[in-house]
């Protein structure tokens, strides 16, 4: 029988959380065995997005703005706020709304990387933004980059590590790389499991935590990461922290509990 490897850190050693879902003991990486990717068409931005989240991806321009504001205020404390001559690369930037907040914000040289036609032939045309429309595992460059982000986008890859590697690669000395993903250590992982379970997409090959995650990115060579909650979700851990809000917040903040993390790492 051929041994179940993490493909994280190629470790044997797991614990079976859920018929094909698995945590390396090693690693502290939540893996998906039956991960496939799925089709990603232009509807996504309209119709399949509408249905998540009661509105388009286009509708939703102003509150997708304001965290992207947000974001890059994170991201500016590590270059000093000083974003002058500094270049970014956004992978899976779809319609480039936090393409243009990077550009309105001061960055010099802003590209975006999506593999929908649709999505990047907007932000050109909108944003005139350069975008190139690729999967990233596909993209060749010999640039280099300040900072690179990826917004819910490195969980989705087949390799994710093999991905992580490549973004420290096309960094400049000093760079920064930024990302969301999703997290396990949070209030619907803990508190409701079988729900995490039965919602969990099979597009997402991995979950990390903020201990696990800051070990992979410092194992490939970063020598700074700091992890934040990306989102609060007291309700989701029990009545009485929805009650007392501010408190929960303080203690997610304190410990990056959160379904979803923002990840910061200086090269």
């Amino acid at each position: 029988m051929i041994p179940l490897l993490c493909p994280i850190c190629k470790d044997s050693r797991s614990k079976q959380i859920a018929n094909d879902i698995f945590l390396c003991k090693s690693c502290n990486i939540l893996f998906n065995n039956a991960y496939q990717q799925l089709p990603y068409f232009a509807d996504y931005f309209s119709a399949e997005y509408k249905n998540q989240y009661g509105k388009t991806y286009e509708d939703d321009h102003d509150a997708i703005y304001a965290a992207s504001l947000l974001r890059i205020k994170k991201i500016k404390k590590l270059l000093n706020n000083n974003l002058a001559g500094k270049s970014l690369l956004d992978i899976g930037c779809a319609l480039g709304f936090f393409c243009k907040a990077a550009k309105d914000s001061g960055f010099q040289l802003v590209e975006g990387l999506e593999i929908s036609e649709y999505a990047a032939q907007y932000c050109k045309e909108k944003f005139s933004i350069s975008v190139t429309s690729v999967d990233f595992e596909k993209f060749l460059t010999a640039k280099k980059y300040d900072v690179i982000t990826a917004w819910y986008v490195m969980e989705h890859f087949a390799n994710p590590f093999a991905m992580f590697q490549k973004v420290y690669s096309m960094l400049h000395n000093d760079g920064i790389f930024a990302c969301t993903l999703p997290s396990y250590f949070g209030p619907l992982f803990y508190c409701h499991r079988d729900i995490w379970i039965k919602n969990h997409p099979e597009d997402h090959r991995i979950d990390v935590s903020p201990r696990g995650i800051t070990r992979l990115l410092k194992n490939i060579g970063f020598v700074k990461v700091k992890c934040y909650p990306s989102g609060y979700h007291p309700e989701r851990f029990c009545s009485l922290a929805s009650k007392h809000k501010k408190i929960y917040i303080k203690l997610s903040d304190s410990i990056c509990f959160s379904d979803t993390i923002m990840v910061i790492a200086k090269k």
